[in-house]
Protein backbone atom coordinates (compact mmCIF):
# COMPACT_ATOMS: atom_id res chain seq x y z
CA UNK A 1 0.00 0.00 0.00
CA UNK A 2 1.12 3.44 -0.97
CA UNK A 3 -0.56 6.54 0.41
CA UNK A 4 -0.23 9.81 -0.66
CA UNK A 5 -1.12 12.90 1.37
CA UNK A 6 -2.29 16.43 -0.09
CA UNK A 7 -1.56 19.14 2.11
CA UNK A 8 -0.11 22.36 0.80
CA UNK A 9 -0.72 25.13 3.07
CA UNK A 10 -0.64 27.00 6.14
CA UNK A 11 1.96 26.41 8.10
CA UNK A 12 -0.02 25.13 11.00
CA UNK A 13 -2.49 23.25 9.30
CA UNK A 14 0.19 21.56 7.81
CA UNK A 15 2.25 20.67 11.08
CA UNK A 16 -1.03 19.05 12.38
CA UNK A 17 -1.13 15.85 9.80
CA UNK A 18 2.46 15.45 11.51
CA UNK A 19 0.91 13.47 14.61
CA UNK A 20 -1.96 11.79 12.89
CA UNK A 21 0.54 10.56 10.28
CA UNK A 22 2.93 8.98 13.03
CA UNK A 23 -0.49 7.39 14.67
CA UNK A 24 -0.69 5.31 10.83
CA UNK A 25 2.94 4.85 10.77
CA UNK A 26 2.67 2.78 13.61
CA UNK A 27 -0.36 1.02 13.27
CA UNK A 28 0.49 0.17 9.80
CA UNK A 29 4.28 -0.18 9.58
CA UNK A 30 4.42 -1.62 6.53
CA UNK A 31 2.50 1.23 4.75
CA UNK A 32 3.97 3.67 2.47
CA UNK A 33 3.22 7.15 2.86
CA UNK A 34 4.40 9.97 0.88
CA UNK A 35 3.49 13.88 1.64
CA UNK A 36 3.13 15.89 -1.05
CA UNK A 37 3.78 20.06 -0.11
CA UNK A 38 5.50 22.94 -0.64
CA UNK A 39 9.10 22.77 -0.80
CA UNK A 40 9.57 24.50 2.42
CA UNK A 41 7.77 21.71 4.37
CA UNK A 42 9.94 18.96 3.21
CA UNK A 43 12.11 18.68 6.73
CA UNK A 44 9.23 18.55 8.78
CA UNK A 45 8.51 14.88 6.97
CA UNK A 46 11.46 13.57 5.65
CA UNK A 47 13.08 13.94 8.91
CA UNK A 48 11.01 11.58 10.09
CA UNK A 49 11.71 8.87 7.64
CA UNK A 50 8.56 9.98 5.88
CA UNK A 51 8.67 10.60 1.75
CA UNK A 52 7.81 13.72 0.40
CA UNK A 53 7.34 15.31 -3.38
CA UNK A 54 7.39 18.87 -3.76
CA UNK A 55 4.80 20.65 -5.13
CA UNK A 56 5.97 24.22 -7.33
CA UNK A 57 2.65 25.99 -7.76
CA UNK A 58 5.19 29.24 -8.41
CA UNK A 59 5.87 27.72 -11.59
CA UNK A 60 5.95 24.25 -12.41
CA UNK A 61 2.67 23.36 -11.02
CA UNK A 62 1.12 26.48 -11.60
CA UNK A 63 -2.66 26.71 -12.66
CA UNK A 64 -4.52 23.84 -14.24
CA UNK A 65 -2.03 22.74 -16.47
CA UNK A 66 0.49 22.81 -13.73
CA UNK A 67 -1.68 20.80 -11.48
CA UNK A 68 -2.30 18.39 -13.84
CA UNK A 69 1.44 18.15 -14.27
CA UNK A 70 1.47 17.72 -10.68
CA UNK A 71 -0.93 14.64 -11.14
CA UNK A 72 0.71 12.86 -13.78
CA UNK A 73 4.06 13.36 -11.55
CA UNK A 74 2.09 11.52 -8.65
CA UNK A 75 1.26 8.86 -10.61
CA UNK A 76 4.07 7.96 -12.82
CA UNK A 77 6.67 8.94 -9.87
CA UNK A 78 4.49 7.58 -6.96
CA UNK A 79 2.26 5.01 -8.10
CA UNK A 80 0.13 5.71 -5.14
CA UNK A 81 -2.69 3.13 -4.25
CA UNK A 82 -4.50 5.69 -2.09
CA UNK A 83 -4.73 9.47 -2.37
CA UNK A 84 -5.35 11.07 1.01
CA UNK A 85 -6.46 14.99 0.25
CA UNK A 86 -6.11 16.55 4.38
CA UNK A 87 -6.30 20.35 2.12
CA UNK A 88 -9.43 20.10 -0.19
CA UNK A 89 -9.40 23.13 -2.01
CA UNK A 90 -9.39 23.34 -5.87
CA UNK A 91 -5.72 22.51 -6.77
CA UNK A 92 -6.32 19.57 -4.97
CA UNK A 93 -9.75 18.55 -6.33
CA UNK A 94 -7.93 18.50 -9.77
CA UNK A 95 -5.10 16.28 -8.96
CA UNK A 96 -8.00 13.81 -7.16
CA UNK A 97 -10.44 14.20 -9.79
CA UNK A 98 -7.35 12.90 -12.47
CA UNK A 99 -6.07 10.01 -10.06
CA UNK A 100 -9.77 8.89 -9.72
CA UNK A 101 -9.96 8.49 -13.35
CA UNK A 102 -6.82 6.55 -13.59
CA UNK A 103 -8.37 4.33 -11.10
CA UNK A 104 -6.68 5.48 -8.00
CA UNK A 105 -8.76 5.47 -4.50
CA UNK A 106 -9.26 9.23 -3.40
CA UNK A 107 -10.94 10.45 -0.22
CA UNK A 108 -11.11 14.12 0.96
CA UNK A 109 -11.50 15.86 4.19
CA UNK A 110 -14.64 17.13 5.50
CA UNK A 111 -13.88 20.54 6.81
CA UNK A 112 -17.17 21.30 8.74
CA UNK A 113 -17.56 24.48 6.90
CA UNK A 114 -21.33 24.68 7.56
CA UNK A 115 -20.90 24.27 11.24
CA UNK A 116 -17.78 26.81 11.59
CA UNK A 117 -20.22 29.44 9.81
CA UNK A 118 -22.68 28.61 12.50
CA UNK A 119 -20.21 29.11 15.45
CA UNK A 120 -18.84 32.30 13.85
CA UNK A 121 -21.69 34.49 12.52
CA UNK A 122 -23.07 37.60 13.64
CA UNK A 123 -26.04 36.17 15.22
CA UNK A 124 -27.61 33.24 17.07
CA UNK A 125 -24.37 31.63 17.09
CA UNK A 126 -24.46 27.79 17.62
CA UNK A 127 -21.80 27.60 20.51
CA UNK A 128 -20.47 24.15 19.94
CA UNK A 129 -16.97 22.20 20.34
CA UNK A 130 -16.05 21.10 16.53
CA UNK A 131 -13.77 18.08 15.96
CA UNK A 132 -10.42 18.90 15.88
CA UNK A 133 -8.16 18.99 12.84
CA UNK A 134 -6.22 16.41 13.56
CA UNK A 135 -9.43 14.11 14.35
CA UNK A 136 -10.59 15.45 10.76
CA UNK A 137 -7.40 14.12 9.23
CA UNK A 138 -7.57 11.02 11.37
CA UNK A 139 -11.31 10.60 9.37
CA UNK A 140 -10.31 10.48 6.17
CA UNK A 141 -7.59 7.98 6.98
CA UNK A 142 -10.60 6.03 8.55
CA UNK A 143 -12.50 6.56 5.63
CA UNK A 144 -9.72 4.62 3.56
CA UNK A 145 -9.30 1.84 5.90
CA UNK A 146 -6.58 2.73 8.14
CA UNK A 147 -8.35 3.74 11.06
CA UNK A 148 -6.43 5.28 14.13
CA UNK A 149 -7.64 5.87 17.45
CA UNK A 150 -6.76 9.89 17.89
CA UNK A 151 -6.90 12.07 21.40
CA UNK A 152 -5.76 15.48 20.57
CA UNK A 153 -4.55 15.91 24.60
CA UNK A 154 -2.11 12.79 23.80
CA UNK A 155 -0.78 12.57 20.39
CA UNK A 156 2.02 10.88 19.33
CA UNK A 157 5.16 13.84 19.29
CA UNK A 158 7.64 13.76 16.56
CA UNK A 159 11.38 13.28 17.71
CA UNK A 160 13.35 15.74 15.78
CA UNK A 161 16.76 16.21 16.17
CA UNK A 162 18.74 19.72 15.28
CA UNK A 163 22.40 19.37 16.75
CA UNK A 164 23.11 23.32 16.29
CA UNK A 165 19.24 23.95 17.34
CA UNK A 166 19.94 21.98 20.56
CA UNK A 167 22.92 23.28 21.56
CA UNK A 168 21.69 26.95 21.58
CA UNK A 169 18.47 26.11 23.46
CA UNK A 170 20.54 23.85 25.53
CA UNK A 171 22.84 27.18 26.34
CA UNK A 172 20.51 29.55 26.77
CA UNK A 173 18.34 27.39 29.35
CA UNK A 174 22.21 27.08 31.35
CA UNK A 175 21.90 30.80 31.73
CA UNK A 176 18.19 31.45 32.52
CA UNK A 177 14.74 29.25 32.53
CA UNK A 178 13.58 30.48 28.78
CA UNK A 179 10.12 31.40 27.50
CA UNK A 180 9.30 31.23 24.39
CA UNK A 181 7.00 34.00 22.73
CA UNK A 182 5.04 34.06 19.28
CA UNK A 183 3.72 37.80 19.02
CA UNK A 184 2.68 37.91 15.52
CA UNK A 185 -0.10 36.60 13.55
CA UNK A 186 -1.24 36.78 9.74
CA UNK A 187 -4.97 38.72 10.50
CA UNK A 188 -5.18 41.36 12.76
CA UNK A 189 -8.19 39.25 14.65
CA UNK A 190 -5.38 37.46 15.70
CA UNK A 191 -2.68 39.83 16.75
CA UNK A 192 -2.09 41.01 20.42
CA UNK A 193 -1.15 44.81 20.55
CA UNK A 194 2.68 45.17 21.03
CA UNK A 195 2.20 47.38 23.91
CA UNK A 196 0.90 44.18 25.61
CA UNK A 197 3.77 42.45 24.18
CA UNK A 198 6.32 44.55 25.34
CA UNK A 199 4.66 44.51 28.79
CA UNK A 200 4.95 40.92 29.17
CA UNK A 201 8.85 40.78 28.10
CA UNK A 202 9.35 43.92 30.57
CA UNK A 203 7.60 41.88 33.19
CA UNK A 204 8.97 38.08 32.28
CA UNK A 205 12.94 40.07 32.49
CA UNK A 206 12.30 41.32 36.07
CA UNK A 207 10.87 37.80 36.77
CA UNK A 208 14.39 36.69 36.06
CA UNK A 209 13.75 34.83 32.86
CA UNK A 210 14.93 34.63 29.42
CA UNK A 211 12.46 35.46 26.34
CA UNK A 212 12.94 33.80 22.98
CA UNK A 213 10.87 35.97 20.04
CA UNK A 214 9.58 33.56 17.29
CA UNK A 215 8.68 34.42 13.71
CA UNK A 216 9.64 34.01 10.32
CA UNK A 217 12.32 35.86 8.07
CA UNK A 218 10.21 38.64 7.36
CA UNK A 219 9.28 39.33 10.74
CA UNK A 220 13.11 39.81 12.09
CA UNK A 221 12.46 44.26 11.84
CA UNK A 222 9.64 43.72 14.02
CA UNK A 223 10.58 41.68 16.31
CA UNK A 224 13.91 43.71 16.77
CA UNK A 225 11.47 46.73 17.86
CA UNK A 226 10.16 44.10 20.89
CA UNK A 227 14.02 43.40 21.53
CA UNK A 228 15.00 46.98 22.71
CA UNK A 229 18.54 45.70 22.99
CA UNK A 230 17.82 43.65 25.79
CA UNK A 231 20.66 41.17 26.32
CA UNK A 232 17.77 38.49 27.69
CA UNK A 233 15.52 38.77 24.87
CA UNK A 234 16.72 36.48 21.69
CA UNK A 235 15.33 36.11 18.24
CA UNK A 236 15.26 33.13 16.91
CA UNK A 237 13.54 33.98 13.65
CA UNK A 238 15.33 33.06 10.64
CA UNK A 239 17.69 30.61 11.79
CA UNK A 240 16.36 27.27 11.48
CA UNK A 241 13.87 25.41 9.48
CA UNK A 242 10.49 23.98 11.45
CA UNK A 243 12.02 21.01 12.48
CA UNK A 244 14.93 22.74 13.78
CA UNK A 245 12.63 25.00 16.00
CA UNK A 246 10.64 22.78 17.26
CA UNK A 247 14.13 20.58 18.37
CA UNK A 248 14.56 24.14 19.84
CA UNK A 249 11.65 24.73 21.86
CA UNK A 250 11.61 21.42 23.42
CA UNK A 251 13.94 22.65 25.93
CA UNK A 252 11.74 25.93 26.99
CA UNK A 253 9.69 26.21 29.36
CA UNK A 254 6.60 27.15 27.80
CA UNK A 255 5.23 28.68 24.83
CA UNK A 256 2.96 32.00 24.13
CA UNK A 257 1.62 32.44 21.45
CA UNK A 258 -1.49 33.75 19.54
CA UNK A 259 -3.61 31.65 17.02
CA UNK A 260 -0.83 30.98 14.65
CA UNK A 261 1.77 28.14 13.33
CA UNK A 262 4.52 28.69 16.15
CA UNK A 263 1.32 27.34 18.69
CA UNK A 264 0.76 24.62 16.70
CA UNK A 265 4.90 23.73 16.54
CA UNK A 266 5.25 24.23 19.98
CA UNK A 267 2.41 21.85 20.81
CA UNK A 268 4.67 19.31 18.52
CA UNK A 269 7.42 20.14 21.03
CA UNK A 270 5.12 18.84 24.02
CA UNK A 271 5.54 21.63 25.91
CA UNK A 272 2.98 24.22 27.75
CA UNK A 273 1.62 26.53 25.16
CA UNK A 274 -0.10 29.36 26.71
CA UNK A 275 -2.69 30.48 23.62
CA UNK A 276 -4.24 33.70 23.18
CA UNK A 277 -7.49 34.09 21.40
CA UNK A 278 -9.44 36.82 20.25
CA UNK A 279 -11.48 36.99 16.90
CA UNK A 280 -10.90 33.65 16.20
CA UNK A 281 -11.68 30.69 19.22
CA UNK A 282 -10.36 26.92 20.41
CA UNK A 283 -13.98 25.52 19.64
CA UNK A 284 -13.39 26.04 15.62
CA UNK A 285 -10.91 22.87 16.01
CA UNK A 286 -7.64 24.43 15.73
CA UNK A 287 -6.38 24.94 19.63
CA UNK A 288 -3.14 23.48 20.68
CA UNK A 289 -2.49 19.57 21.09
CA UNK A 290 -1.74 18.08 24.31
CA UNK A 291 -2.92 19.20 27.97
CA UNK A 292 -3.42 22.65 27.77
CA UNK A 293 -6.65 23.55 27.89
CA UNK A 294 -6.43 25.09 31.27
CA UNK A 295 -3.87 27.52 29.79
CA UNK A 296 -5.90 29.52 26.94
CA UNK A 297 -6.08 33.27 27.46
CA UNK A 298 -9.30 35.08 26.29
CA UNK A 299 -12.09 37.16 27.34
CA UNK A 300 -14.72 35.08 27.38
CA UNK A 301 -17.94 35.27 25.72
CA UNK A 302 -20.23 35.91 28.34
CA UNK A 303 -18.43 39.54 27.98
CA UNK A 304 -17.91 39.35 24.66
CA UNK A 305 -20.98 37.65 22.98
CA UNK A 306 -19.48 38.79 19.67
CA UNK A 307 -16.53 36.03 19.46
CA UNK A 308 -15.70 34.36 17.43
CA UNK A 309 -16.43 36.26 14.51
CA UNK A 310 -14.61 34.62 12.44
CA UNK A 311 -12.45 30.90 11.38
CA UNK A 312 -8.92 32.76 10.55
CA UNK A 313 -9.18 36.23 11.92
CA UNK A 314 -9.09 37.29 8.46
CA UNK A 315 -12.68 39.62 8.77
CA UNK A 316 -13.13 42.66 9.34
CA UNK A 317 -14.10 43.53 13.81
CA UNK A 318 -18.27 43.51 14.20
CA UNK A 319 -17.48 46.38 17.08
CA UNK A 320 -14.54 48.20 15.12
CA UNK A 321 -12.08 47.86 17.98
CA UNK A 322 -10.86 44.59 18.49
CA UNK A 323 -11.76 44.16 22.21
CA UNK A 324 -11.15 40.27 22.10
CA UNK A 325 -7.22 41.26 22.18
CA UNK A 326 -7.13 45.12 23.23
CA UNK A 327 -8.99 43.79 26.28
CA UNK A 328 -6.49 40.45 27.20
CA UNK A 329 -4.22 42.10 29.89
CA UNK A 330 -0.30 41.20 30.34
CA UNK A 331 -0.63 39.79 33.87
CA UNK A 332 -3.72 37.61 32.09
CA UNK A 333 -1.20 36.04 30.49
CA UNK A 334 1.34 36.05 32.68
CA UNK A 335 -1.12 33.87 35.50
CA UNK A 336 -1.02 31.45 32.84
CA UNK A 337 2.66 31.10 32.15
CA UNK A 338 2.98 31.19 35.87
CA UNK A 339 -0.03 28.25 35.68
CA UNK A 340 2.68 26.71 32.85
CA UNK A 341 5.69 26.56 34.48
CA UNK A 342 3.84 24.80 38.07
CA UNK A 343 2.58 22.30 35.39
CA UNK A 344 5.92 21.73 33.48
CA UNK A 345 7.93 21.45 36.78
CA UNK A 346 4.88 18.86 38.23
CA UNK A 347 5.41 16.45 35.11
CA UNK A 348 8.76 17.06 35.44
Amino acid sequence: MHLVVLRFSAIGDVALTIPVLLAVQKKYPTTRITVVSRPFFKSLFTDLGFDFLPADFSKKHKGFKGNLVLAKEILEKLEPTHIIDLHQVLRTAIIRNYLRLKEIKTFKIDKGRHDKKRLTRKKDKLRNTLLHSCERYANVFAKAGFEIDFNPQSPILPKYQNSEAEKLSRELSAQKVQIGIAPLATHAGKIWPKEKVKQLIGHLIKQNFGVVLFGGPSDIEQLNKLKEENSNVTILAGRFNFSGEIAFMRHLEAMVSMDSSNMHLASLAGIPVVSIWGATHWQTGFYALGKNENLRTEIPETELDCRPCSVFGNKPCFRGDYACMQNISSNMAWKKISLAIKSSNHEA
